[in-house]
């Protein structure tokens, strides 16, 4: 039967159990941005929150055979998200909103009709928009894809096109995908579900995936967005900065760790993250004081404590700063555990 759970407090989360048939329906809500995270995928996405405010997230996810999961996630705030990828999947994501303003899947800008992350050697490294992000993606198995690809006689959908990673679609191409996937979890969400058989789970198989390759542009179309210049820059900055986050930084030590001015990282970060260099070292430590405040007993553990160990020492400065960004106090974050 359907599995409807909304889930507002991540303490309930619940533990999933293989079910007898297919196709599956789970639906849930959260309130957290690191538990939304590991609820995404199995092993988990490390979700960075960029922008300000109380994170809501949706979590809604049709798996319809072992080799085919689709899931839609949806959030009010900017992220940066990362993951790795099964070796023996193709992931394609398909934006179910157009994109605002900073938004990048590795180093290429998203775009409205693109379609992305189906190069299994590359992580996923995603930059959501700052209004959120409505997306859903489809886990697939390579031979399942294949299947399909040769059936609709679309040789083109080689080793070499999924290198690419991303493809931009023509709108009478996408339209109808993502069509399909907002009726999907509809279905899902008003019970108007099909029976659980596996007939019924072939029938969607057989629905989606031809929409899906027929949304891909052909390989001699497929050239992607072209890579944002300073991607490299920021992407080593970042690699340095999370390698001594616990360390003293100042924005002349990241300069000087990847060979860069001053000028071209601040650039480099305001677009690709919508802050500069320092404010994400600061997002960054805020997020770890605030795991840390997850797992603290609030018997034993002060506030204080953790944000001096991250260097805070100015307690009102750290509160408005945290409180800005995740949509509560500290204290509050210690308490409610």
């Amino acid at each position: 039967m359907n599995a409807r759970l909304l889930i507002r407090n991540p303490s309930e989360l619940p533990v999933q159990r293989p079910a007898a048939s297919w196709p599956r329906y789970l639906e849930a809500t959260f309130n957290d941005v690191d538990h939304f995270g590991e609820a995404l995928s199995p092993g988990g996405f490390q979700l960075t929150q960029l922008s300000r405010g109380a994170f809501q997230g949706r979590l809604s996810s049709w798996a319809l055979s072992p080799g085919l999961v689709v899931t839609r996630y949806q959030t009010n705030q900017a992220l940066q998200v990362t993951n790795d990828k099964r070796p023996d999947h193709l992931r394609f994501v398909v934006l179910l909103n157009t994109p605002s303003l900073p938004a990048f899947a590795r180093d290429r800008p998203l775009v409205a009709n693109a379609i992305f992350g189906f190069d299994i050697e590359r992580p996923v490294h995603l930059i959501t928009s700052p209004g959120g992000q409505d997306q859903c993606k489809i886990d697939v198995s390579k031979a399942l894809f294949q299947h399909y690809a040769a059936l609709a006689n679309r040789y083109d959908l080689d080793d070499n096109f999924l290198q690419n990673n991303m493809a931009v679609s023509t709108a009478d191409r996408f339209s109808p995908l993502c069509s399909y996937l907002r009726q999907l979890f509809q279905a899902g969400s008003d019970h108007q579900i099909w029976h659980h058989t596996p007939q019924a789970a072939t029938l969607l198989e057989q629905a989606l995936i031809p929409l899906l390759i027929d949304a891909l542009p052909p390989g001699h179309q497929a050239e992607p967005p072209r890579p944002y210049r300073r991607a490299a820059l920021v992407m080593a900055a970042k690699a340095y900065i999370m390698a001594n986050l616990d360390h003293p930084l100042t924005l002349a030590d990241i300069c000087q760790a990847v060979c860069a001015s001053q000028r071209s990282l601040q650039y480099g970060f305001q677009e690709m993250l919508g802050m500069g260099p320092m404010a994400f070292v600061k997002v960054q430590r805020l997020h770890s004081i605030r795991r840390a405040l997850i797992h603290a007993d609030p018997k034993i553990e002060t506030v204080a404590h953790l944000a001096h160990q991250w260097g805070f020492f100015s307690l009102g400065h750290f509160s408005r700063d945290y409180k800005q960004l995740f949509g509560e106090s500290p204290s509050q974050t210690l308490q409610r555990q």
